[in-house]
Formats: structure tokens, sequence, C-alpha cells
């Protein structure tokens, strides 16, 4: 099991910049899945050398966990425990990460967060444009804490490791510029689309959700012409020309 853990870790390590390439390449290809244009906007080159400057650290994510596989955590390696310990990630890391986002809004704590924001038009490589605080702080807060229940409750690397997997991938496309396909209806209610995160960087406030749309509509903090703007984007296929552009419907925080 030892080499299988190994393998993810290295997996976690490289996955962010190869999901990168993988989408600037279809961007700049103009593959047929990035028809669905959100802002009809060129992006700088500077931006992109920018973003993978502030990248370079992203591998900081996979030493985390390792120090805690290495620390004795997460030795777990039953199949149950692997689809437990994903399930409590995908909820911890759901919350976590909007508690964490709309903190880091704030006056005193918005240094850690500038770097990512510097990007008001996301690219493929936004998704690794952090400072080395904010990956610091957004892994350890999913780990350590899933590292305390887990001298409780025997949790999973394996569990964890998948949840790092699908979340880069998943956060990769929701940081580039198009959309993928059209959601039913149902999904496009509870999930999170590219459109509504590239909301947030264009407008810097609002929908701080990662994978749901579920805190935001809580805390209302979703802006409220997401979903005419979703349909017009995903469905009319009609890019918005502009980065603070609005539909009809106004609001959010």
């Amino acid at each position: 099991m030892i080499v299988a853990k190994i393998i993810i870790l290295l997996v976690i390590a490289t996955l962010p910049h190869a999901m990168g390439l993988f989408w600037y390449l279809a961007g700049r290809n103009k593959w047929k899945i990035c028809e669905r244009t959100i802002y009809d906007l060129p992006i700088d080159p500077k931006q992109i050398r920018r973003e993978l400057r502030s990248s370079i650290t992203t591998p900081i994510h996979a030493v985390i966990l390792g120090i805690f596989l290495y620390l004795g955590f997460f030795r777990n390696e039953s199949w149950l425990s692997g689809l437990v310990t994903a399930l409590l990630t995908t909820v911890w890391a759901e919350i976590w990460h909007y508690g964490s986002h709309r903190a880091f809004h704030l006056g005193a704590l918005h240094w850690i967060h500038v770097e990512h924001h510097r990007s008001l038009l996301n690219s493929p490589f936004t998704a690794i444009s952090f400072s080395f605080s904010e990956k610091l702080i957004f892994s350890l807060g999913i780990v350590a804490p899933l590292a305390v229940l887990d001298c409780f409750v025997r949790l999973n690397f394996f569990g964890i490791g998948g949840w790092y997997i699908g979340y880069f991938v998943l956060n990769s496309f929701s940081h580039a510029n198009f959309e993928l396909r059209t959601y039913n209806r149902w999904l496009a209610g509870v999930l999170t689309t590219t459109t509504y995160h590239s909301l947030h960087h264009s407008r810097y406030t609002g929908n701080y959700g990662l994978g749901t749309r579920i805190l935001d509509r809580i805390f209302t903090t979703e802006w409220d012409d997401y979903d005419p703007l979703y349909d017009r984007i995903a469905n009319e296929r009609r890019p918005l020309t502009r980065l603070r552009e609005k539909a009809s419907a106004q609001g959010s925080a």
C-alpha cells in the first residue's frame, strides 16, 4: 500500500499543473468542448506568466498530506472507510472553503487572498495562482481537523487523496473561461459551475461556494442574476462582453 500512497501524493503534487495545461491547450486550439465562452475578452499573457510564477508552491498540498501520513494518521485501509472518509472530506472541505473564503475577503485578512484575485478574468492557470499562505491555510484547515477526528475514528488516506484529485480536476475547470456543457435543472440548482465562479472573480465578491451553492444560498451571498447569465452562456451560447456585465436581476454581497 505504501507504493500506492506515494503515487497518490505524486499525482496530487503534479495534477494541478497538468490540468491547467490541458485546459490551456483546449482553449488555445479551440476544441469543441470550449465553445461555450463565458467572457469574450482577451487574457493578457502577463497574467498567465504571473499565475505560473505564483503556482510554483502548489505541491505544498501533497507535502502537507504526506506529513500527516508520515506521522501515522489515516492508516485505515478498508473500502468502507475510504468511502466514508471521502464523504467526510467533501462535506468538511465545502464548509471550510466557504468560511475561510468569506474571511479572506475581510479587510484584515484579504492580503492572504489578494494574489488569487489579481485575475479578474479567469484563465486555466488561475486555479493554481494563490499565495503560499493561502495554500497552506487551505490544506491545513482541511487535513488537520480530519487528523483530530482520526484519533477517534480511523480515517482512510485514499479517501482524502481521492478528494484532492477530484478537487484539482474540478477546480481547474471552474477557473476556465468556458462552460463544458449544460446541467439539468436539479443539478444546476445545487452545484456551482464555471460561470458561477467566474462571476466571483469579475465582481470580486459573492458566489463564495466551492462545489455547491448551498452555503451561498443559506447566507445570501449568491449573485441574483447568476441563473439567467448561466442560461445565456451555456444554453444560448452568448458570451459576456464586459467583466461587470449583469442580467436584469441585481443583488448579492
